[in-house]
């Protein structure tokens, strides 16, 4: 059975993914801001509609800074990194370049995820609506 889902046509998110029984009535006429469209079965709400297509987000970013702000986050403050190499150096232990180590064993390198290439017909063409589909050469109206 084909699903529907409710679609901005400003930024392509999407609302109220039902069957086609559960449909209910909203406004689509020709200013419309939101409309009715058919999507994939597997579709959820971490899926958007771009150039008329539904994506899920993750197609859109660049997995490469999510795993610096993951390892950023994992590594600390920079202050506290400094007391630990200062207690370490005066206590002889290792509990800086144990939490290093941690740190790169527990979460991606960000130099080993292949670098990004954005797709353009993964972005939404200005000047029209997320339902409408691609078009090569599109000039936005001024």
């Amino acid at each position: 059975m084909a699903k529907y889902a409710i679609v901005n046509g400003e930024n392509g998110s999407l609302s109220d993914i039902c069957d086609e029984a559960d449909k209910f009535e909203i406004y689509e006429g020709p200013d419309a801001k939101m409309r009715w469209m058919e999507v994939p079965d597997d579709t959820t709400y971490e899926h958007l509609m771009v150039n008329g297509v539904v994506i899920h987000r993750s197609e859109q970013e660049d997995l490469r800074e999510g795993a610096v702000v993951d390892r950023m986050i994992a590594y600390g403050d920079i202050g506290e990194q400094m007391d630990m190499m200062f207690r370490d150096a005066r206590d002889g232990t290792t509990t800086w370049k144990d939490h290093v180590a941690s740190v790169k064993a527990s979460t991606t390198a960000p130099g080993s995820i292949p670098e990004f290439v954005p797709d353009p017909q993964k972005y939404q063409l200005e000047g029209r609506q997320a339902w409408d589909p691609w078009v090569d050469n599109w000039t936005p109206p001024e």
